[in-house]
């Protein structure tokens, strides 16, 4: 007799595990139908919404280039001030050299 028992509760817990396995299995497939559906939502809301996406992207370079353009300008610009007190610098340098020599 203790025998049978023995093999009941093996044939019981190998019955749970199943049920168990079963359950997640269940469970899976629920959460995919739910993800599929996600997916499905995702890419109608991206399909919508890359009309406006796109030209705001165009717009970002367009506005990037021009800026770029801007401060090459003022690039060029700062490096004449730049090179103009040099020379101004090193003009009054050396008239001051000269005044001292004279002096």
């Amino acid at each position: 007799m203790p025998l049978s028992v023995y093999s009941q509760s093996l044939d019981s817990s190998k019955i749970d595990q199943i049920n168990e396995e079963l359950l997640k299995g269940i469970q899976a497939r629920k959460q995919v139908v739910i993800l599929k559906n996600i997916v499905k939502l995702d890419s109608i809301q991206l399909s919508l919404y890359k009309d406006s996406i796109v030209p705001n992207l165009q717009d970002g370079i367009t506005k990037s280039k021009a800026e770029i353009i801007r401060l090459d300008t003022e690039l060029i610009k700062a490096k004449k001030r730049l090179t103009f007190y040099q020379y101004t610098t090193g003009g009054l340098s050396l008239a001051s050299l000269i005044l001292l020599l004279l002096l």
